[in-house]
């Protein structure tokens, strides 16, 4: 929300300008929105990328084995990420974007053509 939130004030200017031309607020809102979004899809994939990737790299970790010199492998921990867990993650993740990029969305909406033109 911060990072929409600097954004929307470094381009207060061209805000103006669009709305200046004719662009209504909602066309304001979504261009905000969607680039909030963008950047959380971003973050997301990448962040699904290290887990598959950790995950991976780190394999089965040995519980019983040391301990009670156990050589089957039945309490060793096997480390997996299903697809209801990347669903799930990946659903709150995309509200924690919506509601993040809303808040910004509707401030550069709610702007003044006249007053952001003047903005410096």
């Amino acid at each position: 929300m911060n990072i929409m939130l600097v954004a929307v004030e470094e381009r207060v200017r061209e805000i103006g300008l669009r709305r200046a031309l004719g662009a209504r607020r909602w066309h304001i809102q979504l261009q905000f929105l969607a680039e909030a979004l963008v950047i959380t899809a971003i973050g997301g994939v990448i962040g699904i990328g290290i887990a598959y990737a950790a995950s991976a790299a780190i394999g089965t970790l040995p519980l019983y084995g040391p301990l009670y010199e156990d050589t089957t492998g039945k309490g060793d921990i096997h480390l997996y990420i299903s697809f209801g867990t990347v669903a799930i993650s990946t659903a709150i993740l995309i509200l924690v974007g919506l509601l993040s990029g809303l808040a910004p969305a509707i401030r550069a909406s709610h702007l003044n053509p006249v007053e952001a033109l003047r903005y410096e």
